[in-house]
């Protein structure tokens, strides 16, 4: 995906982090069964992919310096298997693992719980960090958090710490070979749309809809989305996660979409919201440049050094004046009336990339910016959303070539560019 060289970096920057003695491991995310002999699709750690740029499943990242010594990066992977490669395809050979990942040291799968033991037992390494994903109390714990909890109970006197939010710092600022992948995305999720929206009319159904966009990511090389799209229309946008996308479009109506293309594991996440007949009604058109105008003013608050949730805050202030203003509600407390979420979301790796909610907002970070209007009685759903890129004097909206407004929208449907 990119060079060893981006790699070798990037755990650099995770070594310097940790004190003179450590080990750090990263365990492989597994795919998990759906019934019969069918899984569900497999999808790497992600932090396996950033510190290494390997995809392949079982694979481990273990690194590790004891005291007076210099610090060692092993990587361990599947071995080739015949039989494996017949029924599934062929795995990276300890030569090309450590081509594209930097690592020096790669070795087969078969090993690692002796290596760590090595680490832990012989060399007495007495501080681990281990990168597992938290599922809380009512979450049902996946091979990650398992061997977390086994590693942990195999050695109660270790200084035992989570390795992911340190991982999470270093992705949360983008670099630019990461920053270009997330433009490739949004220029594909911006084709994709422009082809739906051409064919839109009274009568399709949902899908279809949805159809156009993947049938455009797909010809462009990407089969697998960011994520499973909303295609809401009419009253159906009012609910946030609505994702049957089976009902009729209506004329007349709204149609809120929320999408995003993916290149190399990196996504988009755009949201816009049009009209089925192609024509704006005035109330329509009217609730629409509000929400724009909302957004507009949600980017120039988005500035480097704020916490996100006094931004969210603030935006959220803003709105409900606006809404006053407007005559929409009484009061600024009946905001969440009409508007029920946050104002946006950290995006790279996943399309709500991890992030540490602690630290401050800085230059280099990209993010949702997708304020909305739902309103049930009037069965209408609106939501804007762009991929803006923080910068230290002004933001850059990494989606501003996809039409946003009533206008734009109505040229394009009209069978203008």
């Amino acid at each position: 995906m990119f060079s060893p060289e981006t790699y070798v970096r990037r755990r650099r920057k995770l070594i310097e982090s940790m004190p003179e003695e450590f080990a750090v491991i990263v365990p492989p995310a597994t795919s998990k069964p759906s019934s019969a002999d069918a899984h569900y699709p497999y999808i790497p750690s992600m932090n396996m992919v950033y510190l290494t740029g390997i995809e392949q499943p079982r694979t481990w990242l273990v690194i590790h310096r004891r005291r007076g010594t210099e610090s060692r990066e092993d990587l361990f992977i599947d071995a080739y298997d015949e039989t494996y490669a017949k029924w599934v395809g062929s795995v990276l050979t300890v030569e090309e693992a450590g081509e594209r990942s930097g690592v020096k040291n790669v070795s087969f799968n078969s090993g690692v719980e002796g290596w760590i033991d090595r680490i832990l037992m012989r060399w007495g390494v007495r501080r681990v960090w281990v990168d597992y994903p938290l599922q809380g109390l009512r979450g049902e714990p996946g091979t990650r958090l398992g061997f977390a909890g086994r590693l942990l109970s195999a050695y109660p006197h270790i200084g035992f710490e989570r390795l992911s939010d340190l991982v999470f710092r270093l992705r949360m600022v983008k670099e630019p070979e990461e920053l270009e992948r997330i433009r490739e995305a949004v220029d594909l999720t911006g084709k994709g749309f422009l082809r739906a929206l051409k064919a839109l009319g009274p009568g399709m159904r949902e899908y279809e809809f949805e159809a156009e966009i993947l049938y455009e990511f797909m010809r462009n090389g990407e089969k697998t989305p960011a994520f499973p799209a909303i295609v809401a229309g009419g009253s159906r946008a009012t609910c946030l996660h609505y994702n049957d996308n089976d009902s009729e479009l209506e004329d007349g109506k709204l149609l809120l979409v929320d999408f995003g293309a993916r290149s190399s594991w990196y996504n988009a996440d755009i949201t816009r919201t049009v009209p089925v007949n192609g024509r704006f009604t005035p109330r329509q058109r009217e609730l629409t440049e509000m929400v724009i105008r909302v957004q507009e003013e949600a980017i120039r608050l988005l500035r480097p050094g704020k916490l996100h949730s006094d931004w969210n805050e603030e935006v959220k202030e803003y709105y409900a004046s606006l809404m006053v203003e407007k005559g929409l509600t009484g009061s600024a407390e009946e905001v969440e009336k009409f508007y029920y979420h946050n104002i946006g979301h950290h995006l790279g790796l996943d399309t709500h990339d991890e992030n540490v909610i602690s630290d401050q907002l800085r230059a280099g970070m990209v993010l949702t910016v997708e304020p909305g209007f739902y309103s049930a009685e009037e069965g209408i759903g609106i939501r804007i959303e762009d991929d803006v890129l923080i910068g230290e004097e002004s933001n850059t909206v990494l989606s501003s070539a996809i039409p946003r407004s009533p206008d734009e929208i109505e040229a394009v449907m009209r069978g203008g560019d």
